[in-house]
């Protein structure tokens, strides 16, 4: 073999890692952000119910609208991880297809990967 496999799988999982601890903490922080919105939100329902603003059951329906625009917001979520893993992989491949082609005097992986790239 005329590369390290132990090599370019350690400089994968680094890649990855180093892509996903960024993408993590903008999700972390989409995340929190949502919880702070969805506190607030039922601390106001609360309070307009306590003051009889509202009725139980007017409560009941803007305590569930606010569940499901939070739910909206963690589906969204669930995509920008999706968005996040695929650029992780795609950055790890890129950084070892330049070990594998150096190792081979080839462009191997990096043509697969041009090619890979143009189709999606």
């Amino acid at each position: 073999m005329p590369f390290n496999i132990e090599q370019i799988g350690t400089q994968l999982a680094a890649d990855m890692i180093a892509a996903l601890r960024t993408d993590s903490a903008k999700i972390a922080a989409l995340a929190r952000a949502e919880g702070h919105k969805l506190a607030w939100s039922l601390a106001q329902i609360a309070d307009m119910l306590s003051q009889r603003h509202i009725d139980s059951d007017e409560a009941q329906v803007l305590a569930r609208v606010q569940k499901d625009a939070s739910e909206s917001v963690f589906a969204s979520l669930a995509e920008v991880s999706r968005v996040a893993a695929s650029k992780a992989v795609s950055r790890a491949l890129t950084s070892a297809a330049g070990i594998v082609d150096a190792a081979t005097g080839f462009p191997i992986l990096g043509t697969l990967l041009q090619v890979a790239a143009a189709r999606s």
